[in-house]
């Protein structure tokens, strides 16, 4: 009597090793803080005083228009300022010597009466005349264009001599030192993460440099491919680090996960079991475990594919010895043996 064979199946024994503790995103990084920068008023520009790619520091003069049409605007408001001022002053003493031949009864209720609304327009047009003169002399101080915080020119959009229009974009600048990187995290999850996680970032470019970061920002809603935008502050940087770069960030969201996940092949799905309806595929997948030399068939629960690989969520546990390769012929119930890889020996003359 022949012996049924035992085939041979490669297995994975789940350990602490095959957990899933982390999950690395491509990210960009960019400054913390950006700003396109622009002169409140318009005008001919008399001077720029920074180029592209020049450091700046917060209060640093960038450009200045001419100043001479919003210098006559200020005397003219100062003159107008003046006049109205006088007026209120001559409307001021008309009123109060009415209402004196009124207390007298040399005069009728209606003469004091003109003679207030008369005070009163007086006042009013000095209150406009005030704040004629305040934005005059805004207007003034907005020909200068100033830094508003330490960092460099990233783009320079004018030259001397030329017009520019009041909000019109002259400069782009970015914050010097603090720098973010955004990713785009899959909805699966998005639930891991909260503000503050610390992270780890490298950068394929710099080779050896590692730093740290904290999530500040998770994005409310899903962009493309359901993905949410998520920013992480970096607690340090380096001069070589630069807005642009690409960065690969590392979660360290399965250490605190209620359950463990582990990573197993792909290879180790039972692919010829058919899928009851769309949702349980994406939920849960039939694998085969080894234990006591036969073939278990077991369904597992995952969360997301990395790469080659599933993330487990739920039905593996440490000690488990999963099948995955020969999966496709082997049946429930079936002996099988893990595989054990010969080796070729030397030929031996005798």
């Amino acid at each position: 009597m022949v012996e049924d064979t035992v085939r041979s199946v490669k297995t994975l024994t789940i350990t602490e090793n095959t957990k899933a503790n982390s999950r690395q995103l491509a990210g960009t990084v960019e400054s913390t803080d950006e700003s396109e920068l622009s002169f409140r008023v318009g005008g001919r520009v008399a001077s720029v005083d920074v180029s592209s790619g020049e450091k700046i520091i917060k209060g640093q003069l960038l450009a200045t228009l001419e100043k001479k049409e919003y210098e006559l605007a200020v005397q003219s408001a100062k003159a107008k300022l003046a006049s109205a001022r006088a007026e209120f002053k001559e409307k001021s003493d008309a009123l109060k010597r009415q209402q004196n031949l009124r207390a007298k009864e040399f005069v009728a209720q209606a003469s004091v009466d003109q003679a207030q609304a008369a005070f009163t327009a007086a006042n009013s047009n000095v209150d406009v005349a005030v704040t004629d003169l305040e934005n005059a002399q805004q207007d003034l101080e907005n020909t200068e264009l100033l830094a508003p915080f330490d960092g460099s020119i990233v783009t320079r959009s004018i030259e001397p001599f030329t017009e520019v229009a009041a909000g019109s974009t002259v400069f782009e600048l970015q914050s010097q030192g603090a720098m973010k990187v955004e990713v785009l995290m899959p909805e699966t999850l998005i639930r891991e993460i909260s503000y503050g996680d610390s992270t780890s970032v490298q950068f394929p470019t710099l080779k050896g440099v590692t730093v740290y970061g904290a999530v500040s920002k998770i994005g409310s809603k899903a962009q493309k491919g359901n993905a949410f935008p998520v920013s992480v502050e970096l607690a340090q940087t380096t001069e070589d680090i630069r807005p642009g770069m690409t960065a690969q960030v590392t979660f360290n969201y399965g250490e605190a996960a209620d359950a463990s996940v582990y990573l197993i092949p792909i290879t180790a799905l039972d692919v010829r079991i058919p899928v009851e309806n769309e949702s349980s595929l994406e939920k849960e997948v039939p694998v085969f475990v080894l234990k006591d030399g036969v073939a278990q068939r077991r369904k597992l629960t995952f969360r997301d594919i990395r790469g080659n690989k599933l993330e487990v969520i739920d039905g593996l546990s440490p000690g488990d010895v999963l099948i995955t390769a020969g999966v496709p012929f082997i049946n429930e119930g079936q002996k099988v043996k893990a595989w054990e890889p010969t080796y070729n020996l030397p030929a031996v003359i005798q």
